[in-house]
C-alpha cells in the first residue's frame, strides 16, 4: 500500500504549509494540491494574517472572510510599497471585523487578542490621519509588538516619525496584554528631549505591569532622563530587559547614548529627596539596562571601538 498526500498526519503537513505560506506571494500555488491542503492552509492565513501591499489589506478590510478562524498574529510590511495615508483606516477596518467576528457580542470587549502585531512600513510627519493610526492600533491587544523600518539596516532612516511615535507610547498603555515591545528607526519629539522642564520628567513608557522587554534601535531625539523615568517612576516588577541600540539623544551626527547617560538623568530626577533609593535604582538600572552600538558610519559620527556595549 503505498502512502499518498492525503495519509500525512497534520504535525508533519502543518509545518510544510506554514513554510511554503510564509515566502509564497501566491498562496493559491499550494492551496490547490488538493483539498487537504487547501483547507489546512486558508486556515494557516486566516490565522496568521500578512499584508504585503496596500490592496491586500484594502480588500480585507473590505471582505473581511476569516473563516470563522481567531487571528493569532497581524503582519503589515509594505517592504518597498509607499505608505498611502489610508493604510491606517484600512488597518482599522480589518481589526474591527476580525474583532466582530471572533468575539462573544455579549463580552462586550473592544479588542482583539493577538500573540504578534508586527509592522514594516513608513510614516510620514504630514499625513493627516495619525488619530486614526491610534484608533487602528488601539482595537488590538497584542503579547508582541514590533515595529521596524523597511529599508536595510545599514540604512538610517526615520519609519517611525515623532507624532506617531508619542502617539505609540500612549498606546502601549491601553495593551493590557503587551510583554514585548520592539520599535526600530524612531524619532522622538521635542516632549522628550531633555531640557530643565517638567516635561524632561516624563517617562518614555506608561506604567505597563506586564512588560518583559523593550528593544529600541536606529533611535533620535530619545531623552535619556525619560530612559531613566521608566526605573525611577514607574513599578514595572515584570521587566527583564531594556536595550537601546544605536540611540542617540540627538541627531545621528551627535552621540550615541550611554549606561553613564542614564545613571546621571536618574540621579537628577531622584537627588536630593530620594538618596537611599537612587541606590536601588541604579542597580536596576545596571542589571538591566544595555545600551549598544551596532551600525557605525563610514565617516563622522560617534564612532566606537572594541566592545559594542555602551557604558
Amino acid at each position: 500500500m503505498h502512502a499518498t498526500l492525503d495519509d500525512l498526519p497534520p504535525e508533519i503537513l502543518l509545518p510544510i504549509i506554514a513554510y511554503t505560506l510564509s515566502g509564497e506571494s501566491v498562496p493559491s500555488n499550494i492551496l490547490c494540491v488538493n483539498h487537504q491542503f487547501r483547507n489546512a492552509g486558508v486556515e494557516w492565513l486566516h490565522r496568521n494574517l500578512s499584508f504585503r501591499s496596500p490592496e491586500q489589506l484594502r480588500l480585507f478590510a473590505q471582505t473581511g472572510e476569516n473563516a470563522g478562524v481567531v487571528p493569532r498574529s497581524v503582519t503589515v510590511d509594505l517592504t518597498g510599497k509607499f505608505t498611502r495615508s489610508d493604510v491606517w483606516q484600512h488597518l482599522r477596518e480589518a481589526l474591527c471585523r476580525c474583532r466582530d467576528r471572533t468575539e462573544k457580542p455579549e463580552l462586550g470587549q473592544k479588542q482583539i487578542l493577538l500573540e504578534v502585531l508586527c509592522l514594516r512600513l513608513h510614516s510620514y510627519s504630514r499625513d493627516t490621519s495619525h488619530h486614526v493610526f491610534e484608533e487602528a492600533l488601539s482595537i488590538a491587544n497584542p503579547r508582541v509588538f514590533r515595529w521596524t523600518g523597511p529599508d536595510p539596516d545599514h540604512h538610517f532612516s526615520t519609519a517611525i516619525v515623532a507624532p506617531i511615535a508619542s502617539r505609540l507610547c500612549r498606546i502601549f498603555g491601553i495593551w493590557s496584554n503587551i510583554q514585548d515591545i520592539t520599535v526600530t528607526n524612531i524619532t522622538f519629539s521635542s516632549e522628550f528631549s531633555d531640557v530643565d522642564s517638567d516635561d524632561s520628567m516624563m517617562a518614555l513608557l506608561p506604567e505597563i505591569p506586564g512588560l518583559r522587554t523593550l528593544y529600541v534601535g536606529q533611535a533620535t531625539f530619545l531623552s535619556a532622563r525619560s530612559v531613566a523615568a521608566i526605573f525611577c517612576i514607574n513599578q514595572m516588577a515584570n521587566l527583564e530587559s531594556v536595550r537601546l541600540v544605536d540611540a542617540y539623544c540627538e541627531s545621528i551626527w551627535g552621540s550615541r547614548i550611554r549606561r553613564s547617560d542614564i545613571e546621571k538623568a536618574a540621579q537628577i530626577i531622584m537627588f536630593p529627596q530620594d538618596v537611599v533609593q537612587y541606590e536601588g535604582v541604579l542597580s536596576r538600572i545596571r542589571k538591566l539596562l544595555t545600551c549598544e552600538k551596532k551600525t557605525e558610519r563610514i565617516i563622522g559620527g560617534d564612532r566606537v571601538e572594541g566592545s559594542i556595549f555602551l557604558v
